[in-house]
């Protein structure tokens, strides 16, 4: 998986590369921000219910807000840099025997991405938007919420979660994967987007580790921004 992400990136950087030898050289450089919604959810593998734990997650719905610079090295071919905040987690729905009820685990993450963005103009209106690259983020604060009749919890419970390489740890605190982004950029500035993100990272803390039991992260983002 991960020789796929980093040929369709180094396909998108050298596509890119030609169109924009192929036309004006230039450069431009904008500053935006954008915001929006998040649906996110953490793929489990390598161990014995991995799969019944997939298939019980729900879309657990967040936020993200960033801003970023487009740098111009040719026309139509843009390098993104940004600093993000990504609301994400998990969310599980539970009705088996005695247990009925609830659990969500929202994080707050600060990442920094960099992305190709190559543009495909259409006409006066604006362009599509088509980015890829990758991104670093770092948890840093988290809530966890059980509410129902879940093993001896009763009603609603809520604790802070706790990020780091120990056995009390919930999360790794650290996060490296690949952005996948399509979008609308109209000549007023203002943009649509759509984002998935794909977690690279091994997201359950070493010490609790168990063979090759790992956890990463899964992000469908919408966002609304402006940039000028």
């Amino acid at each position: 998986m991960k020789k796929i992400l980093l040929f369709g990136t180094a396909l998108l950087l050298s596509s890119s590369a030609l169109f924009a030898q192929n036309t004006m050289s230039g450069s431009d450089a904008r500053i935006g921000i954008k915001a929006g919604v998040n649906l996110s959810s953490v793929k489990y593998s390598g161990f014995d219910g991995s799969s019944a734990l997939n298939d019980a997650q729900k879309q657990n719905v967040g936020y993200n807000f960033t801003v970023f610079g487009d740098f111009g090295v040719g026309n139509n071919f843009f390098i993104q840099p940004g600093v993000s905040l990504q609301n994400k987690g998990e969310k599980y729905t539970i009705n088996s025997g005695s247990n009925s009820g609830s659990v969500s685990k929202n994080v707050m993450a600060i990442e920094v991405p960099i992305n190709a963005v190559f543009r495909i103009p259409t006409g006066d209106a604006g362009a599509v938007q088509l980015s890829a690259g990758p991104y670093i983020g770092f948890n840093v604060a988290g809530k966890q919420k059980i509410s129902g009749n879940i093993g001896s919890t009763a009603g609603l419970t809520e604790r802070d979660l706790e990020f780091g390489n120990g056995t009390d740890d919930d999360y790794a605190s650290t996060d490296f994967g690949a952005n996948f982004g399509v979008g609308y950029r109209i000549n007023n500035g203002i943009t649509l987007g759509a984002n998935y993100g794909m977690g690279l990272t091994n997201l359950i803390p070493k010490d609790n580790r168990v063979n090759d039991s790992k956890a990463t992260n899964r992000v469908w983002g919408f966002s609304l921004g402006y940039s000028f």
